[in-house]
């Protein structure tokens, strides 16, 4: 991984920009969607530029670059045409440990900006570490076809019914498992109104559940991560705790291709084959989902007959 995916708030705090032209007016519009004061500095401006500086929007220099307009930001970013000035602010920049983003210059970036779906308070950002803008566009109109525009109120609805989850269900599994019913509903998908979907969460949040229970799923894995199954993998994302056996480095690394697919947030242990079965019911009996992650045939059917019956076997 080139760069680390990260979401920084930057509501109130202060952003310069080096370049009034185009690109700086993308960059502006962008900064500005997020909250950022903003500071345009430049000897010229163009019309956008200019009506942001008449509105108010943003504070502008009018002047040229010189290191000691570097003062409080938390960034800076970078858009002229001229590649010597830009290394300058680059090396400017680096030296006062502040961050820095050279447009159309991945070499002189200390971070980049990826493609964005916003469907605000959910965003989703897409990279492909500045190699391929034509394919992560093409990725972007994918995923905006495939997510529907309530996905932002749907966001913002379980944003403020946090509180009461916490307060209903003591356990962090008793409560992802039910924000996970609470979503798959057919009612949340069929909502168009907030009405609709407090009269769901409601009766999600009312309905009697039993005890959790825990499950475990065996994956046998197959030679290469892209000939895991769907059904396999939406397991693995599903579940609380994954283990998995270490045999060799051969092994270990292609073992980890498949756990770095798990779900992030599960715990993560390599054991010994002959502790998985004690492991894996111990975690089962505290209402968890064990997801144990099979490299040999032999393990997969010494684990089928030992483990409990009732064990879902992917």
């Amino acid at each position: 991984m080139q760069y680390l995916p990260i979401f920084m708030d930057v509501n109130d705090k202060n952003v310069l920009v080096v370049g009034g032209g185009e690109v700086a007016s993308r960059k502006v519009d962008l900064l500005l969607s997020a909250s950022a004061k903003v500071t345009v500095l430049s000897p010229r401006l163009n019309d956008t530029l200019q009506r942001y500086r008449d509105d108010a929007k943003i504070t502008v220099i009018i002047d040229g670059y010189h290191r000691d307009y570097l003062g409080h930001y938390v960034m800076v970013w970078v858009t002229t045409d001229n590649t010597l000035l830009n290394k300058q602010v680059w090396q400017d920049c680096c030296e006062r440990n502040l961050l820095v983003n050279v447009a159309d210059q991945p070499e002189l970036c200390e971070f980049i900006t990826p493609s964005i779906i916003d469907r605000s308070p959910l965003q989703i950002a897409i990279s492909s570490g500045g190699l391929s803008p034509v394919l992560i566009r093409y990725v972007r109109e994918k995923l905006e076809a495939l997510l529907p525009e309530t996905l932002g109120p749907l966001g913002a609805f379980a944003g403020e019914q946090r509180e009461r989850v916490k307060q209903q269900f003591s356990s962090v599994t008793e409560r992802r498992r039910f924000w996970e019913r609470f979503f798959s509903s057919k009612a949340v998908m069929l909502a168009t109104d907030k009405g609709q979907l407090q009269q769901e969460f409601d009766l999600q949040l009312t309905t009697p559940e039993s005890d959790v229970d825990g499950d475990i799923y065996l994956i046998k894995l197959p030679d290469e991560t892209d000939l895991l199954r769907l059904r396999s993998l939406r397991l693995m994302q599903q579940a609380d705790v994954i283990l998995y056996v270490e045999d060799g480095d051969d092994c270990n690394e292609r073992i980890a291709d498949f756990v770095e697919l798990c779900r992030r947030d599960a715990e993560r242990y390599p054991l010994l084959s002959a502790d998985f079965s004690t492991q894996a019911q111990a975690r089962k009996q505290q209402g968890e989902r064990v997801c144990v992650l099979i490299n040999s045939t032999a393990q997969f059917e010494t684990l089928t007959n030992t483990l409990d019956a009732i064990s879902v076997v992917a």
